[in-house]
């Protein structure tokens, strides 16, 4: 029989692994062995990364553009809450078009089963986020976008 520590060690490891997946371009295996088949991951603004993804596709899906557009992720600090919540402090940083961003952010990991299985994200500065990414996306122009 595991002991609590242990498993909350094991967690941390897997956001520790999640990481190092992410920074290394393996997403195909992050989908398959990291996340649970119905993980739920929420970011926070009013950005194209901002809502909720359901699913280990749409997670994929949102770290692939959040990896298009330049940002860099780099994990500060993680520990265990308990014996199935991890709580940790990133690091986000890039640049778009001249827009800077350099925020902290933090998460919630909710570990089932030795797989990730909810994601809560909180971030520091929301307009920072929110004003990054609208400009590192490419939009249609106005013109364009209100007609079919």
């Amino acid at each position: 029989m595991r002991r609590d520590g242990e498993r909350a060690r094991n967690n941390v490891a897997l956001v520790r692994r999640m990481y190092e997946l992410f920074g290394s371009g393996e997403l195909d295996f992050l989908q398959r062995e990291v996340f649970a088949p119905d993980v739920v991951w929420t970011r926070p603004g009013h950005n194209p990364t901002g809502g909720v993804r359901q699913g280990p596709d749409e997670v994929i899906s949102l770290f692939a553009g959040l990896s298009a557009t330049g940002v860099s992720v780099e994990l500060v600090r993680a520990d265990a809450w308990g014996d199935d919540t991890v709580l940790e402090v990133h690091r986000v940083r890039g640049e778009s078009r001249e827009v800077l961003l350099d925020v902290f952010d933090c998460a919630r990991y909710r570990v089932r089963d030795a797989r990730i299985a909810e994601v809560r994200v909180y971030t520091s500065d929301q307009h920072a986020v929110d004003t990054y990414f609208w400009t590192a996306y490419d939009l249609a122009p106005r013109s364009d976008r209100w007609t079919g």
